[in-house]
């Protein structure tokens, strides 16, 4: 995507302006997701407009100022040409999604991530997800393995969409979701898991208590942490010096690279395995 975007202004009428653009084009159903960085708001909608007229699936652009925020880790986004709409439907491992991202958390740059996670559940798993958004985790798992997953999702408009892609994907029998905190849900359910997700980057350590303790005997918990370091060698011993204070002596696990997020920060994820 990064390279589309010098493809636009190198080829098009902004060919020749000295304009820096941050961190490429997210692409979420026929929405386009930009940053444009030290450059006015018409010169920002002249590029909007160039995209618009280059990527023929795209029917609305928007510009995300600053990071994921809040409780239900939203983006800001403000308008720059097209459609004036932030509901879309997104397609990507056999599935679809309906989304809201004014009010629901999603990011297109998981899909391989989750593509994995779905590959390495096996049938007959009882799969939680502590943080399961508009279900882009959790109905790939049930739809390509036929396994039942129970999703906890606190925003409640998120909830609302994950129940209709549920529906949406045929997997609406397989899937339990809960509008909860996750922590509570140690007293909220009666039973335990064979696979607990916990897709929550900035937070998962506030949380490893309660996967812990859902977990049956030799269960895997798939751990992500965004993570601070000069390079990857450097980001790896701080998550694996993380997890030496959270987990138990009985557990093992490997460190996966997931995407780089930032100027030294990486996305890992726990592959975390409770021992019999």
């Amino acid at each position: 995507m990064p390279r589309l975007i010098r493809r636009v202004l190198a080829e098009g009428p902004l060919r020749g302006r000295a304009l820096r653009v941050d961190s490429g084009i997210d692409v979420i159903g026929d929405i386009a997701i930009v940053r444009l960085v030290g450059i006015d708001s018409a010169v920002k909608h002249e590029v909007a407009d160039a995209l618009l007229a280059s990527m023929t699936n795209v029917k609305c652009v928007f510009e995300q100022e600053g990071g994921v925020e809040g409780e239900y880790r939203l983006r800001k986004l403000v308008h720059l040409a097209g459609d004036d709409r932030l509901q879309t439907t997104h397609r990507e491992n056999g599935c679809a999604f309906e989304v809201d991202l004014g009010r629901c958390y999603f990011s297109p740059r998981l899909s391989t991530e989750r593509k994995r996670i779905a590959e390495r559940v096996s049938p007959g798993e009882s799969v939680l997800n502590m943080f399961a958004g508009v279900g882009p985790f959790s109905i790939p798992i049930s739809r390509m393995k036929r396994v039942r997953v129970t999703s906890c999702e606190l925003n409640e408009v998120a909830c609302a969409f994950h129940e209709k892609n549920n529906r949406l994907n045929k997997v609406a029998g397989l899937i339990r979701v809960l509008n909860e905190d996750a922590a509570e849900l140690p007293r909220l359910l009666g039973s335990r898991f064979d696979r607990i997700l916990m897709p929550h980057p900035t937070k998962a350590n506030e949380f490893l208590p309660a996967a812990l303790a859902l977990s049956k005997k030799g269960a895997t918990i798939h751990y992500y942490r965004q993570v601070l370091g000069r390079n990857e060698l450097e980001a790896r011993a701080g998550l694996r010096e993380e997890l030496t204070e959270l987990l138990p002596a009985h557990a093992s696990y490997e460190i996966h690279r997931v995407r780089e997020i930032g100027p030294r920060w990486l996305e890992l994820a726990a592959d975390i395995v409770l021992k019999d």
